[in-house]
């Protein structure tokens, strides 16, 4: 057994939230080279960083989380608050859900998103909004594992 906190995200998680995305986007980069080489070359000349702008943003929210066991960011989820989308007055956006490799299957995405609902329902926000590749079978059972119903993912998007 171990013990896991989930707690607010914090200044001082700057580096772990930097290291555990770059770490997980290197992840997403593999798979991607095999699954969807295409998109892979795309998202190669795009190269997504994690700038301080982008960290305090979700700092910001109130609604991003860390798990931390023995002192140490193991994960994260980071989201935010829109108004107006989807038809719903106010949802919650779910931008990220990172876990390191070594703490996956231990629970620790499912206590993430438990604590994110808590704090939906709390805020009285009307609904939870993510986007899943549907080649993550691991993310998907995730969500599903946490109440969320999981349809195929289509992406619009307009770089301008």
């Amino acid at each position: 057994m171990f013990a896991l906190l989930i707690r607010r995200m914090k200044e001082r998680d700057h580096e772990a939230y930097r290291r555990l995305f770059e770490d997980a986007y290197a992840e997403y980069l593999e798979f991607l080279k095999i699954k969807n080489p295409k998109l892979y070359q795309k998202e190669r000349q795009e190269r997504r960083e994690v700038s301080p702008a982008r960290f305090h943003h979700y700092l910001k929210t109130g609604s991003s989380y860390v798990a931390e066991e023995n002192s140490e960011v193991i994960g994260y989820v980071a989201s935010q608050t829109l108004s107006f989308m989807h038809g719903v007055d106010r949802l919650l956006w779910i931008e990220y859900i990172v876990v390191q490799p070594k703490h996956r299957r231990r629970g620790v995405g499912t206590a993430l998103l438990l604590r994110l609902i808590d704090h939906a329902k709390a805020a009285k926000i009307d609904r939870i909004y993510t986007t899943i590749n549907p080649d993550n079978e691991a993310s998907i059972k995730l969500h599903q594992k946490a109440g969320f119903s999981v349809e195929d993912r289509k992406v619009a998007s307009l770089r301008v």
